[in-house]
């Protein structure tokens, strides 16, 4: 009897327990081939999650000493303006506030020190205290800054909306405290003359140019032009705000300035004998709301580099200034002295606060440049290609943004990241974006948008479709992001979300599809860009592969290095 049990397995070893047996090993295999797909994660930030990175905290082992030392003394406003990420401004209060609809101008005569650093540095002119930047968001101003053949000016105006433009000028006066005039104004009914000049606008376009390119050209229908009757009528069509003029690399570049659009509200500008000189704004700008709401100085809000100089005989909006007491302006960090420890750094990751995104604990953003490091702070979310299908979504703060800057959240493969640090710490010119086997969301600078990104393991296959425009502007909006490889005749689709926008979609390319793409992180990482902004997220919900057994668990690592010089 003892031995029954294994002769009765014996004799009932037949076609159907065959049959049995193979259908409950498939029922297996099919119960382990689901646990194996992906699924949607969840991570509410509420304690630090551990999350992988790579260069995405940077601190300056020597960080200098910032002494913004700027406001009245008897007889002048002025002193030392230094570029900061740190607000600093000192003005006249405006009541009411103007907009781009208002007429308004002030004069004076302006001093820059010898003693000045070089590069743009400070703005003197009309702005809302309330918010600044690199450019003040509402501000109509001159930029002052030092090159190596003295003081330079620019104009700079920024809508209350981030519509925006800047004019470079062939303005210069000496950096050796010697007084010379200014005026400057502002005509929202002004408009921009007609080309009379013809000949020279057929050899321009909206390309840069320079002086030495353009000339062949219009030697062809002008044989006996020479270069100096050539610059002549460049700067003639700069006053009149037709061309456009850059100082690059050495290099003086000329360019169709704003072609083909509508302009109303002009900006005249005159310093010490230069050239009378003209911009106007586009139709877009003047729709915009824009609150000046102070006049004075700001500092640029960029990294490292000190203004000196200072302002007599001041006249604003029709009204002499009497300097030779204190006007009681008012100010915020025009007088302080602090470490400065903010530079052309990575400095993002988890935070135990959660003030930006408006949750109960925790987020994850913070400070993104494309430039000199490339970092990241990811999810390690196993092994997705573009065969899978693909979602996340949640909570974002677009919190401070500027001009030529942008970052990146989605997924991404670890390996090519640090492949790209790699080649940035040898020769950081040909480590660039995008980067390959990417799939997610961009905000590219400019006037913001939101951007679908799908690189393939083929750079030259990569695409971006643009979405609605998402400015800085610190309120707390969802998104979500879906990817359906079966959709587009089962090449894949992306679906884009920005709450309070219609939703925008990208179909893959076949060649695209073909070429794949393997991610194994879900993060933040840096994109690209020479200037900074800010983003935070929280309460997100993305595709990952499921885990076995615990978690690895990183620890938020910082690089520590000298404080580059100008802080670039």
């Amino acid at each position: 009897m003892k031995h029954s049990h294994p002769n009765t397995l014996r004799h009932f070893h037949s076609p159907l327990i065959c049959t049995l047996t193979a259908m409950l090993a498939a029922s297996m295999t099919v119960i382990a081939a689901d646990t194996s797909k992906p699924r949607l994660r969840t991570e509410n930030f509420d304690r630090d999650p551990g999350w992988d990175n790579s260069s995405n905290r940077m601190e300056a082992s020597n960080p200098p000493t910032v002494k913004q030392d700027f406001s009245w003394s008897p007889g002048k406003i002025g002193g030392a303006v230094w570029k900061s990420v740190t607000p600093a401004w000192y003005g006249m209060k405006l009541d009411p506030p103007l907009s781009f609809n208002d007429r308004f101008a002030a004069s004076g005569k302006i001093a820059v020190m010898p003693d000045s650093g070089r590069g743009d540095v400070a703005y003197l002119g009309f702005f809302n205290h309330t918010r600044q930047g690199w450019r003040a968001w509402s501000s109509m101003a001159m930029r002052i800054g030092k090159r190596t053949e003295g003081a330079s000016f620019f104009i700079d105006y920024v809508s209350g909306k981030w519509g925006r433009g800047a004019a470079e000028m062939e303005c210069v006066i000496p950096a050796d405290g010697t007084e010379h005039a200014w005026r400057f104004s502002y005509d929202p009914e002004a408009t921009r003359p007609d080309w009379t000049d013809l000949r020279l606008r057929t050899c321009l376009t909206t390309g840069r140019q320079t002086i030495e390119q353009i000339l062949p050209k219009a030697q062809q229908a002008e044989p006996g032009l020479t270069r100096a009757a050539l610059e002549l009528r460049l700067k003639a069509a700069l006053e009149n705000g037709l061309v456009s003029f850059l100082h690059r690399g050495g290099s003086e570049l000329w360019l169709l300035k704003q072609d083909k659009n509508v302009l109303r509200g002009g900006v005249t500008m005159e310093v010490a004998g230069n050239p009378v000189f003209r911009t106007f704004l586009t139709e877009e700008v003047r729709k915009d709301p824009v609150a000046l709401d102070r006049f004075g100085i700001f500092n640029q809000q960029m990294f490292h580099g000190v203004a000196k100089f200072y302002v007599r005989d001041l006249e604003v909006n029709g009204t002499k200034i009497d300097l030779s007491r204190d006007p009681g302006w008012d100010g915020r960090g025009n007088k302080a002295e602090y470490l400065e420890r903010d530079f052309q750094r990575l400095n993002f990751g988890y935070s135990p606060d959660s003030a930006r995104t408006g949750g109960k604990q925790g987020e994850i953003g913070g400070d993104f440049f494309g430039a000199p490091l490339h970092g990241y702070y990811a999810d390690d979310v196993g092994r997705l290609t573009l065969d899978d299908p693909i979602r996340f979504s949640g909570k974002i703060s677009f919190f401070e943004g500027s001009t030529d800057a942008g970052m990146f959240f989605g997924f991404f493969n670890s390996a090519d990241k640090k492949a790209l640090l790699a080649k940035a710490l040898e020769n950081p010119t040909k480590a660039g974006w995008p980067q390959t086997n990417t799939l997610g969301i961009g905000l590219d600078s400019g006037r913001y948008r939101i951007t679908s990104w799908c690189t393939p393991a083929r750079k030259e296959l990569s695409k971006k479709v643009e979405g609605p425009v998402f400015l800085p502007e610190r309120d707390q909006r969802t998104f979500d992001f879906v990817y359906d490889p079966q959709a587009n005749g089962g090449v894949g689709r992306i679906t884009v979300t920005l709450s309070g926008e219609p939703p925008f979609t990208a179909d893959l390319t076949p060649e695209q599809r073909k070429a794949g793409a393997t991610f194994d992180r879900f993060g933040l990482m840096s994109s690209k860009g020479s200037k900074y902004l800010s983003v935070y997220l929280d309460d997100l919900t993305y595709t990952a592969q499921p885990t076995t057994g615990e978690r690895v668990r990183h620890k938020q690592e910082i690089v520590t290095m000298p404080y580059p010089a100008s802080g670039r």
